[in-house]
């Protein structure tokens, strides 16, 4: 049964070293197919999240810093709790900000290689695929 392999490669050289690869573990070069692809950026939510936890644990350290003050109080109570939200609401603009920046660049412009071949050559191809250079191999 034939398989069709997938990687993206970043340059042309690691490009023609996955050509190679692929012919000389038994792929017919009529079933060798490349593309430029545009891969948009990765997810851009992370530095929000990131933001978020970083925040919250700061905030709530300083809270309980001003928890072991004496003399104030009704602020000795509600220190971490007031240093967790507020902590964490700073955090996710922080990140939000610098998630906005990053979504608005350029996608990556990379190369986009197939090739189909019999299913019993697949996992070999995978491995040197790999060793070329190639991201997120897959095989359907």
């Amino acid at each position: 049964m034939e398989k069709t392999i997938t990687a993206l490669f970043d340059t042309a050289e690691e490009l023609e070293a996955a050509s190679e690869a692929a012919r000389e573990n038994g792929a017919q070069a009529d079933k060798i197919r490349v593309c430029r692809a545009e891969v948009p950026s990765s997810f851009a939510g992370k530095n929000t999240l990131s933001g978020m936890a970083v925040g919250a644990a700061a905030g709530t350290l300083l809270g309980l810093g001003a928890a072991m003050l004496d003399n104030i109080g009704f602020a000795t109570g509600i220190g971490p709790v007031a240093g967790l939200v507020s902590g964490t609401v700073v955090g996710a603009i922080v990140g939000g900000f610098i998630d906005f920046e990053s979504s608005n660049r350029e996608p990556d412009r990379r190369w986009l290689f197939t090739v189909s071949m019999d299913e019993d050559l697949t996992g070999a191809t995978v491995r040197r695929l790999r060793r070329c250079g190639g991201e997120k191999v897959s095989v359907e």
